[in-house]
């Protein structure tokens, strides 16, 4: 149960390298213990158990890595198409609200 907590912290500082040794480790104590005849069936199932454990950790975390890669390209196609429409609208020309609804003044139409 150990390996689970040594993988949690390799994850959490983004090193698996003391994680993999230690893995290979089990595995050559564990298929050495077969081998001897000493392995005893609840240690197996154990061991069976644990490495069931350990390989759904490891495919939850790649495809959390491959969903996260796949929304980070999304978010920046979509930044990147947001620019490029601002870049590419032309503002429209039309007269200030002031000029378009101011009247003549009294004094310049008197004097016509």
């Amino acid at each position: 149960m150990a390996s689970i907590g040594d993988f949690f912290d390799g994850v959490k500082v983004s090193d698996i390298g003391h994680v993999l040794t230690n893995w290979e480790n089990i595995d050559t104590d564990v298929v050495g213990s077969h081998r001897e005849g000493i392995l005893g069936s609840d240690t197996s199932s154990r061991a069976i158990g644990i490495s069931e454990c350990m390989q759904v950790l490891c495919d939850t975390f790649l495809n959390l890595d491959i969903q996260a890669k796949g929304r980070a390209t999304e978010l920046h196609n979509d930044l990147f198409a947001t620019s490029e429409e601002e870049r590419t609208r032309t503002p429209s020309r039309s007269p200030s609200p002031s000029r378009a609804t101011r009247s003549p003044s009294p004094s310049s139409s008197s004097q016509l």
